[in-house]
C-alpha cells in the first residue's frame, strides 16, 4: 500500500499540513518538529509526488549548477558542497558541465522549469542574454563573477585581495619582474582573476614594464597543458622574470612540470604561485604556494543566495575572502 502524507503525519504526531510545510520548506518549523517529520519520512520510505507538489507550490524542487569544467578539482569541490546544501533542503541538482558553449544548457533550463540556477562558468562560454531569459521566466539565478547586472545575484571571490597578498609576498621576497599566466588575457573583458592581479599591481606601485602578461588563446583552456605552454613561452623569451602567478593551480602544476623538464628549478630559478588551493596543491613536490579559496564555503554560500532568492525574492551580492597559502614554490630570487 502506498504511504500517504497522512501516514507520515500520524507517525510523527503532527498535522498533515505540517508535513507539507516541512517537505515544501514553505514555513518556519521548529527543528525538533522538522526532525520528527523527516524521521517518519525515512522510516516509512515516503515518496512525495513531486509533480503534484509542483502544481500546488509552483516549484519543481529542481536546481541547475552550471560549471565550466567538472574535471577541474576546484569545480568538483564546489559542486559537492552545493549539492549537499541543496539536498538538505529537499532539492534535486542537475550538474551541467563543459568548456564549450553552455548556451544550450541555459535554453533547456526554461523548458525544464527549474526553480533556480547557479553559474560557475567562464563568461566566454555563455551569453548574458540567455541568463536574462531565465530571469524573465522567473527562474532565480546566481552568477559567479564581478561583472553581473544588479538584477542578478552574484557571488565572487575577493581576487583583488588574493592577488595583492600574492604580489606582496613576492615583492617582499625581492621579486620585481613578475609574470601573470592568464588563460584569457586582455581579449576577455570579465576575467576576474587578471583584473584582481592588475588592480593589486597598481595598488602596490609595480611598474607596467615589470609585469609580463602571458595570454591564453581561444578556446581559453586553463589546464595543465596551458600552464606548460606558458612556461615554454617564458623560456623562449630567456626567462625575463623571476616569478609567475598563475590563473589556477592546474596551470601552475603544468608550468612547474615544464620548468623542471627544462632544467629550471622551482623556486630557486623561478617562484610560482597558483590559485584555488585544490587538494593536489599541498601534495605536489614541492608543495604549491597558492591563493586559497574555501570551495566548500563557496558552494554552500552560492546555494544560500539562491535559496534566499527563491523564498523571498531578495537579490544579494556576496564577496568571499581568500587567503594566500605560502608553501615551498616561492623564495627570494636567485636563492640556491
Amino acid at each position: 500500500m502506498k504511504v500517504t502524507r497522512s501516514d507520515v503525519a500520524r507517525a510523527a504526531g503532527v498535522a498533515p499540513a505540517t508535513v507539507s510545510y516541512v517537505l515544501n520548506n514553505s514555513r518556519q518549523i521548529s527543528e525538533k518538529t522538522r526532525q520528527k517529520v523527516m524521521d517518519a519520512v525515512e522510516a516509512l520510505n515516503y515518496q512525495p509526488d513531486l509533480i503534484a507538489r509542483g502544481l500546488v507550490t509552483n516549484q519543481t524542487m529542481q536546481l541547475a549548477l552550471i560549471l565550466s569544467d567538472i574535471g577541474n578539482p576546484f569545480y568538483g569541490e564546489i559542486a559537492r558542497a552545493f549539492e549537499q546544501s541543496a539536498l538538505e533542503k529537499g532539492y534535486f541538482v542537475s550538474i551541467c558541465s563543459g568548456e564549450g558553449n553552455l548556451d544550450h544548457y541555459l535554453e533547456n533550463l526554461v523548458r525544464r522549469h527549474v526553480d533556480g540556477a547557479v553559474i560557475f562558468a567562464n563568461p566566454t562560454h555563455y551569453q548574458m542574454e540567455n541568463v536574462k531569459k531565465l530571469v524573465d521566466n522567473d527562474i532565480k539565478v546566481v552568477i559567479s563573477g564581478n561583472q553581473v547586472p544588479d538584477q542578478i545575484a552574484s557571488i565572487e571571490n575577493d581576487y583583488v585581495s588574493g592577488m595583492e597578498q600574492a604580489l606582496t609576498h613576492l615583492t617582499e621576497s625581492g621579486h620585481r619582474r613578475i609574470a601573470y599566466f592568464s588563460c584569457f588575457g586582455n581579449q576577455v573583458q570579465y576575467d576576474t582573476r587578471i583584473d584582481g592581479f592588475k588592480r593589486a599591481a597598481n595598488k602596490l606601485g609595480l611598474h607596467q614594464s615589470d609585469i609580463l602578461l602571458v595570454e591564453g588563446k581561444p578556446p581559453y583552456h586553463s589546464d595543465l597543458e596551458t600552464g606548460k605552454e606558458m612556461a615554454q613561452e617564458i623560456i623562449r623569451q630567456g626567462m625575463p622574470v623571476t616569478a609567475a602567478v598563475c590563473t589556477n593551480d592546474l596551470m601552475a602544476l603544468g608550468a612547474i612540470q615544464e620548468f623542471h623538464q627544462s632544467g629550471i628549478k622551482v623556486p630557486e630559478d623561478i617562484s610560482v604561485i597558483g590559485c584555488d588551493d585544490i587538494m593536489l596543491a599541498s601534495a605536489m613536490i614541492p608543495p604549491l604556494t597558492t591563493i586559497g579559496i574555501d570551495k566548500e564555503k563557496l558552494g554552500r554560500d552560492a546555494f544560500a543566495l539562491l535559496y534566499r532568492q527563491i523564498k523571498t525574492g531578495e537579490i544579494k551580492h556576496e564577496k568571499v575572502t581568500v587567503e594566500l597559502k605560502v608553501r615551498s614554490t616561492t623564495t627570494k630570487p636567485g636563492v640556491r
